[in-house]
């Protein structure tokens, strides 16, 4: 459904569930939530999960992809829990979700609880984690490389669809399931903005000890993207956090190893809807 926000834009969400609420971010730029489906909605036995198409994607108004920021994806997750009149909510985001995320933790501060499922210390050090991830696959790397080069030029959806489909080995330690991200409504415009500033220049490093809400960080123990490396930093700087390394999974570990995965997820927010 269309949820209006304060400033009058129209924001997809899907609803499953009830209980205690949480917002769910997906990764990207240029993707939707439909990457979460089947696989979260177990959780919704126990929360409601609130998936959400982020500003200028999936489902969502369109708009011009240059006036997209952390800043703004942050503060839609406050636009709509006030619409829906969330007295208490976690944030769950993945990817480049899991670094809005982190944003959102570091300078709003307003969600119960956060989970970070593979996320991002700061913008040059993930930049130079994937670098030496593609070197080490040798030329199978390079291909990969020129997918990512490619996102700058990307037009179409079927093109970007395309370039999923190239880069899926990358983000996974084994084999992507078939029809993976089939069901996407794709965003080439948000997607070849994002490839050409870089995502958004970010580091948390220096904000993380000012966190002071619980927090679980998640990460596949064989992400290429948002490495180990990573999450390790994050666990370090946030005072209150957990750290979950999910074994024999890639970047996305939710599909690889959903049963661990979501074991960990419920175990945290059961935590934290108690206290809320």
């Amino acid at each position: 459904m269309k949820v209006e926000l304060a400033d009058n834009y129209g924001l997809f969400v899907e609803e499953l569930g009830s209980g205690f609420p949480v917002i769910v971010l997906h990764g990207g730029p240029g993707m939707d939530h439909t990457m979460f489906r089947p696989y979260l909605d177990p959780l919704g036995d126990e929360f409601r999960l609130i998936y959400v198409d982020e500003r200028g994607q999936g489902r969502s108004d369109r708009v011009d992809p240059t006036t997209l920021t952390l800043d703004v994806f942050a503060r839609d997750v406050d636009r709509l829990a006030q619409v829906l009149r969330l007295g208490s909510f976690a944030l769950l985001g993945h990817s480049f979700g899991a670094i809005i995320a982190t944003y959102h933790a570091t300078e709003i501060d307003t969600a119960a609880a956060y989970v970070i499922s593979s996320g991002g210390d700061a913008s040059e050090a993930l930049d130079a984690d994937v670098q030496a991830s593609l070197d080490a696959l040798g030329d199978d790397g390079d291909a990969i490389a020129a997918s990512w080069e490619a996102e700058k030029t990307v037009e179409t959806e079927e093109q970007l669809k395309q370039l999923l489909r190239d880069q899926m080995p990358f983000h996974f330690h084994g084999e992507p399931p078939s029809g993976y991200l089939a069901e996407t409504v794709g965003s080439p415009d948000v997607l070849r903005h994002f490839a050409k500033i870089g995502y958004g220049a970010f580091d948390y490093r220096q904000k993380l000890s000012g966190v002071d809400k619980p927090t679980l960080v998640i990460v596949g123990e064989h992400d290429r993207t948002t490495t180990p490396r990573a999450a390790d930093v994050l666990h370090e700087g946030i005072p209150s956090s957990e750290l979950v390394v999910i074994p024999a999974a890639g970047h996305m570990s939710f599909v690889e190893q959903t049963e661990l995965y979501l074991a960990a997820v419920r175990r945290f927010l059961s935590g934290v809807a108690v206290q809320a």
